[in-house]
């Protein structure tokens, strides 16, 4: 929960890859449902570019059919 102290004041914020330490680029989320090993659980990591394209490597080789799809944030 975020709580203001101070209105009016805006925050700085960095995110850094969880992984690396460098400045984040991308983040993961997974969220395990009912029926799963994992029930109820959530893995979210921020990402640096290295790291989020050696994840994105490693599903794709695994997985082909995940394709990227353009995002617009």
């Amino acid at each position: 929960m975020k709580r203001i102290l101070v209105p009016g004041v805006r925050e700085e914020v960095e995110y850094l890859c969880d992984v690396s330490g460098k400045p984040a680029v991308a983040s993961l989320t997974l969220k395990f449902g009912y029926p799963s090993d994992h029930d109820g659980q959530m893995l979210e990591a921020d990402l640096g570019n290295e790291v989020a394209n050696d994840i994105l490597a490693l599903l794709q080789s695994k997985y082909p059919q995940l394709k990227l799809v353009d995002y617009f944030p």
